[in-house]
């Protein structure tokens, strides 16, 4: 058991001692309760940033994997400890201009894919992601994710370039910014 715990199950007994000596009363009670709850909150906060050395160090070893299989990997990827690139929506349009489609994949609602989506786009929810992976294309083409502003895309980038997917991009604004033709179902 590790030592910090030990000592907060410690502060907790000497705190109920303290309160079961001094006699019943709804105000030391209550005091006791938010002390437990502040040594809980405690606990999380230093199991988390126990956590996080181990998390930013995975992520740094796989922006390296990246830059090694010779993806690129610009300041803020490092600077965020993030694995897929943001593009803007230009970047996207000027994908599609140069002849070869690129990959879309749109995760929003089924409601908003109907509503209006780009031609083409391979259509997955975000919530259905994980259990959708298989179809996601590893052409080798960039990915990019699109919802309606940004952050569900994000989301989805994340998942799919910790699960490996090597030329992400979340399209920043999304569907929001989306100005060319639009396909209706």
């Amino acid at each position: 058991m590790p030592l910090f715990d030990i000592l907060t199950i410690a502060a907790l007994a000497v705190a109920l001692i303290a309160l079961l000596r001094s006699g019943s009363g709804g105000g030391k009670l209550a005091a006791l309760q938010t002390q437990v709850d502040e040594l809980k909150r405690t606990v999380t906060s230093r199991e988390a940033d126990a956590q996080e050395p181990l998390r930013s160090s995975d992520g740094l070893r796989k922006l390296l994997a990246l830059q090694a299989a010779g993806k690129p990997v610009d300041p803020e990827m490092v600077k965020e400890n993030r694995l897929y690139r943001n593009a803007k929506v230009a970047e996207l349009q000027a994908a599609f201009a140069a002849g070869s489609p690129p990959s879309v994949l749109d995760v929003r609602t089924p409601q908003e894919f109907a509503g209006g989506h780009i031609e083409g786009a391979l259509h997955i929810p975000v919530d259905d992601i994980s259990k959708r992976l298989n179809e996601v294309p590893r052409d080798g083409r960039k990915l990019y994710v699109i919802c309606a502003g940004g952050g569900r895309s994000s989301a989805a980038a994340a998942f799919l370039a910790n699960r490996g997917y090597l030329n992400v991009h979340n399209v920043e604004g999304g569907m929001s910014t989306w100005r060319d033709k639009v396909v209706k179902a």
